[in-house]
């Protein structure tokens, strides 16, 4: 068979060796090729975990520490807390008839209850948290002798005091404020501190100045109405005083002791008719305070136009206006009749005029109310906080729609107070009208006793007044009621030490496992049999490493004596060829020979990726193993430019192959048994100085030729075909290819590169071989199950027990 022939064959049965024994595959494909599998594989990702285990320990473990040293170089941060209650604000003081009260307290939302969304914006305000600021800036230490830790500008390094902004700031940052039960309206105050102990003070100094605030809130509704009222008190008072001496002195003047009873009527109804106006202008004082403050809060919240008054006054139209003052003129004459007649105040109905007074003045009431819910609704904001309260934000939108329409009611009502306070003054010039109308003598008596009397009411009224306002306006407090003051904290809150601990440990878990990942999609090394085995040749062999054994076995030297030569320790099969590492070069021969009995591998050429990877060990031990079924066999060292293979049989190397080329020296001299039985070995010879132009001379490749019919097997030892091309025309000659791949050392990349430049020569390989490998160091070690290379030890055990 010619070389052409015998190359084109060996490409088929190349292709049923990939397919065959050795579960290889016939599209051959690189190392980490992303297109080979984009499945992803549990249990290669468990293997990558479990063997980088330690490695993620460590991350683990050092990050661990730092969280633990972070955690104790906190400060430590104590938390205090209290809790309010917001109610219903009720009067503790009622009594019957006690209008001015019940209209101030209707009127500003008094006693009404308060959403609790609107507590919370209080508490949360930059007003509370400054009158807060401003006590704690006054006291300056607390009571242990230091100074507030809210006040330093550095805690603990920098004690210079900050501004007032600045502590009314951190005590907004610093205060926790939450709604803890919707059904009890119960909030709960939080405060974190560097100190326990202005934990506490500051908990309980949000908590008693906010009581202060609503309480001075829920007073200011009745400030305004005693304001008035003391001044009126004090004119009414001087008038009264005045009126009194000056009708005292007509009296004894004139000695004018009493009036006809008509005009006495006169004077009743004048003084009737100015107390009802006495009484208009306190309610309208009351009544345009509440205005105000509604006004106020609307315009806080910015939700709805700072100018709804000016628009109410264009929208109310004349109509209104008619209404206002016909009902004034109703309830006016409504209450000079039950002046004169105070019976009917009980039984109304006995009086058919006074019932059908009743009766207009509620049908006018009626009108002016749907005028009034007209207004509203065509305003149109209702629409617009409907719509707000939709959103999800009731509380406050609810709050807007209550304010919004209190504030108009109260200005429909301002105007009719206004009207009835015009009617009434003109029914007071109709009455005192009537008095200039008398003889000259009674004219001055009856103003003077009208006066007297007139003033003596109102003074009555406005003391009552002002004594059930001052009464009342006491005993309002708060809408925020303490339920539980806040306590001292024994233990800081934060840091959570055991926290901050986990997390760190998981995030060290987190980066030790990224890290493992990382490394092994950055990991080019051959560092198992199945990244071997990915290539797509079959995987004949795989080496154990030997050097444990060798430090076992020989003491860690690196020669031993056989035969008066110096062999290499690394030569197993021959120095104990009961031995894992033998056994497993069996294999490798096992594999290359009987795998495929029609063929004959009679030239095989060993080579590898790079130096240094064990392929002159490789074939010194195969050529034992090879010759132990009584073949003859031949190792030539080829590797002109670093040749090593005499090292490892302990022969010499001259004559070799350059002294047979060129010096003519007899093959049978350069050719030499070695301590092995039935191996020979023909060394490099002396350094060349090209061995390319050595390795493609004819008259090597005739040598090689001559040589195949007086050996078995001719093994090569060639240079590492991924860096050094010489062994090209070598491998030309070979029937077979082996490619040695070192565990821990070979790259796969240049694995791939290797086998791609061989494929383009159309060498045959028949396979690859692993050597030195670490089956515990291994990728394989979690993964695969496909050989249990533990079963080495099994080996020994069952030497042993053989023996």
């Amino acid at each position: 068979m010619s070389k052409e022939e015998y190359h084109s064959s060996n490409g088929s049965q190349n292709d049923s060796i990939r397919n065959g024994y050795y579960g290889g595959e016939s599209n051959k494909r690189h190392l980490n090729d992303d297109n080979a599998d984009d499945e992803i594989d549990l249990k290669q990702l468990l293997g990558v975990v479990l063997r980088y285990k330690w490695s993620i320990a460590a991350i683990t473990f050092v990050s661990g520490v730092i969280a633990v040293w972070y955690a104790f170089s906190l400060l430590p941060i104590y938390e205090s807390d209290g809790s309010l209650i917001i109610a219903e604000s009720q009067n503790s003081y009622s009594m019957q008839g006690a209008d001015l009260t019940n209209l101030i307290s209707s009127q500003y939302g008094i006693g009404m209850g308060s959403t609790i969304g609107n507590e919370l914006q209080v508490l949360q305000s930059r007003k509370l948290s400054e009158e807060v600021a401003d006590k704690v800036i006054e006291e300056d230490v607390m009571e242990n002798g230091q100074r507030f830790p809210i006040l330093w500008r550095g805690f603990p390094e920098d004690s210079t005091v900050v501004s007032r902004d600045s502590v009314a700031m951190r005590i907004r940052g610093n205060m926790e404020i939450q709604q803890v039960e919707r059904e009890a309206q119960l909030i709960r105050i939080r405060f974190n501190s560097f100190s326990p102990v202005e934990a506490q003070h500051l908990t309980n100094e949000v908590i008693n100045t906010y009581t202060e605030l609503s309480t001075e809130q829920n007073r200011v509704a009745a400030n305004s109405a005693l304001q008035f009222l003391d001044e009126e008190l004090e004119n009414v008072t001087g008038r009264l005083n005045q009126a009194e001496d000056e009708l005292r002195n007509y009296m004894d003047g004139t000695r004018i002791v009493q009036i006809e009873q008509q005009t006495e009527a006169v004077i009743e109804r004048i003084t009737a008719l100015e107390s009802q106006r006495q009484e208009i202008r306190v309610t309208k004082v009351a009544v345009s305070s509440a205005v105000e403050q509604y006004q106020n809060q609307i315009n806080q919240i910015n939700q709805i136009r700072p100018g709804l008054a000016e628009q109410y006054a264009e929208g109310i139209g004349p109509t209104m206006e008619r209404y206002q003052f016909q009902l004034a003129e109703l309830e006016t004459e409504r209450q000079l009749i039950l002046q004169r007649n105070p019976d009917l105040r009980d039984n109304p109905d006995q009086e058919p005029y006074l019932r059908d007074l009743n009766d207009k003045v509620e049908l006018l009431r009626e009108q002016i109310n749907d005028l009034a819910s007209s207004l509203i609704r065509d305003d149109g904001t209702e629409v617009y906080l409907g719509l707000l309260s939709s959103t999800g934000d009731g509380g406050i939108a609810g709050r807007l729609v209550e304010l919004r329409g209190n504030l108009i009611e109260l200005q429909i009502e301002e105007s009719q107070l206004e009207a009835q306070e015009t009617v009434v003054t003109e029914r007071l010039e109709e009455e005192n009208q009537f008095i200039d109308d008398l003889p000259d003598n009674m004219v001055a008596y009856a103003r003077l006793r009208r006066d007297v009397e007139i003033t003596e009411q109102l003074y009555l009224t406005i003391s009552q007044q002002y004594a059930e306002t001052a009464l009342w306006e006491q005993t309002q407090f708060g809408l925020g009621r303490p339920l539980d003051t806040a306590y001292y904290p024994e233990r800081p809150s934060q840091p959570n030490k055991r926290l901050i601990l986990l997390i760190g440990l998981m995030l060290g878990g987190i980066l030790g496992v990224g890290s493992a990942f990382g490394r092994e999609m950055m990991n080019r090394t051959i560092d198992g049999a199945e990244k071997v085995r990915k290539v797509g040749y079959p995987l004949l062999a795989v080496i154990p490493d030997m050097t444990p054994y060798i430090k076992e076995k020989f003491s860690g030297r690196e020669t031993v004596n056989v035969q008066g030569r110096s062999a290499s320790t690394t030569w197993l099969n021959l120095l104990d060829s009961i031995s894992p590492v033998a056994e497993s070069y069996r294999r490798l021969h096992n594999n290359i020979i009987y795998s495929h009995p029609d063929q004959n591998f009679k030239t095989i050429l060993i080579t590898s990726t790079g130096k240094g990877e064990g392929k002159t060990t490789a074939a010194a031990n195969l050529a034992v193993a090879l010759s132990e079924a009584g073949k003859k066999i031949l190792v030539v060292d080829s590797d002109l430019r670093r040749p090593a293979m005499n090292i490892v049989m302990g022969e010499s190397r001259s004559p070799g192959i350059m002294e047979m080329i060129f010096d003519d020296a007899p093959m049978d001299e350069a050719i030499r048994e070695t301590a092995a039985p039935g191996v020979f070995l023909l060394s490099a010879g002396r350094r060349p100085p090209n061995p390319s132009s050595v390795m493609q001379s004819k008259k090597l490749r005739e040598a090689i030729n001559k040589l195949k019919d007086q050996f078995d097997h001719i093994l090569i030892d060639s240079a590492p075909y991924g860096i050094i091309t010489d062994a090209a025309p070598m491998m030309r000659l070979a029937d077979g290819v082996v490619l040695v791949t070192r565990f821990g050392l070979t790259q796969t990349h240049d694995l791939n590169q290797t086998i791609e430049n061989l494929n383009r020569i159309r060498v045959n390989i028949i396979g690859t071989a692993l050597v030195g490998y670490d089956h515990e160091k291994s990728a394989d070690y979690y993964y695969s199950s496909n050989y249990k290379y533990d079963t080495y030890k099994a080996y020994e055990q069952y030497q042993e027990t053989r023996d």
